[in-house]
């Protein structure tokens, strides 16, 4: 789709930005789930405290990558969003909204919402669950966020700050790969006078930073799906399960259909994934012009899913501190979620780095 033009779009992602401002810490310090183990003892948990038990118990980057993606990058972006759609003439708003569509990919409510929704049938097998206000919001952030990204008209935004050029081009001008304008007067190199990123940006560069992404995540396989993604100890003893182990429990309780969402996210996509973007680096190194179209469509794919495997990792933040009996009942997050949450921020930041166009140019194709 070369454009797509709502009369409303901007109003209605303004007011849905407006709403995650407000929802959002609502979401974060209310309770998210409540537990209980046969009506003897209670428990509670919030999303702020899924950040505390992870440090504590893995990892710390995992703990602050949930604190971005699941919280601040979300939030972060709404606000910018607001600044750019109310037309507040700020400097460089071009560059904010920039920003905002870069925090994009990584803003994931409704990731956790999925993850919510797993971690929900996962802690019932163990304990009663049930839902409170925090969840309630976070499940209205995602909507709203959904909402927004379908409904804003990005082309609009863009020429509010700065109009396209409507000339048709005699030469060629310096075009920018992030806003798509077409800069008259300027020299390749040189900053966008609309969004503040380099026109004719060098991408060759970008290839060999994606390649060694997608490298380093292949070693990292190996213990995140032969280690525990969550340790249960409980009055029986201590069960580790693996990804798998964890599909296979849900079907033994009948919760069938969500042990499929672990298993496509957290199987079938990763390796879908890593096969893919290795695929289409591969191809830039031995170019063809054959099959130029269905590879750069493959890449669409691979960047919209790209994001998708992270529910697992997820799943056990925040189930872990839904389950906290100790001595009787205990969640902890295994030491299997903290390779599998790198190697899924690895490709997200391989498919973030490639740039299709490599593909083409090195075919000898214009683009």
């Amino acid at each position: 789709m070369l454009a797509r033009h709502t009369e409303h779009g901007n109003e209605i992602a303004l007011w849905c930005a407006v709403a995650i401002v407000i929802l959002l810490p609502l979401a974060a310090f209310l309770p998210l789930m409540d537990s209980t183990f046969y009506n003897i003892i209670f428990g509670q948990s919030r999303l702020v405290s899924s950040v505390g038990v992870i440090y504590t118990e893995v990892w710390f980057p995992f703990a602050f990558g949930f604190l971005f993606f699941a919280l601040l990058f979300p939030w972060f972006r709404a606000i910018l969003q607001i600044v750019v759609l109310t037309g507040i003439p700020i400097p460089q708003r071009g560059r904010v909204f920039r920003f905002s569509e870069e925090l994009r990919m990584w803003s994931m409510p409704e990731v956790v919402v999925i993850a919510g929704f797993v971690t929900y049938y996962r802690a019932s097998i163990s304990s009663t669950v049930g839902l409170q206000g925090g969840a309630l919001c976070y499940i209205a952030v995602a909507i709203f966020t959904w909402i927004g990204d379908h409904a804003l008209d990005r082309r609009a935004v863009w020429n509010s700050i700065l109009p396209d050029t409507t000339e048709y081009p005699s030469r060629h001008y310096a075009s920018c790969d992030v806003c798509e304008l077409a800069a008259m007067g300027r020299r390749p190199g040189d900053h966008c006078p609309r969004c503040g990123s380099r026109l004719d940006r060098n991408i060759y560069a970008r290839w060999i930073p994606a390649a060694a992404a997608v490298a380093a995540a292949i070693p990292l396989c190996l213990p995140a799906y032969s280690a525990a993604i969550m340790v249960n100890d409980n009055l029986t003893g201590v069960l580790e399960h693996t990804i798998l182990g964890t599909v296979q429990l849900l079907a033994d309780r009948g919760y069938w259909q969500v042990g499929v969402i672990v298993l496509v996210a957290g199987v079938f996509i990763p390796m879908i994934e890593l096969a893919g973007l290795a695929w289409l680096l591969f191809r830039v190194r031995i170019p063809n012009v054959r099959g130029l179209v269905r590879r750069t469509r493959a890449y669409r794919v691979l960047y919209r899913l790209v994001r998708w495997p992270m529910i697992i990792p997820f799943v056990a933040a925040l189930a872990a501190p839904i389950i906290k009996f100790r001595g009787i009942d205990d969640i902890v997050t295994g030491p299997g979620a903290t390779p599998l949450f790198v190697i899924i921020a690895l490709l997200m930041l391989a498919a973030r780095l490639f740039e299709p166009k490599l593909m083409w140019r090195t075919a000898g194709v214009p683009a």
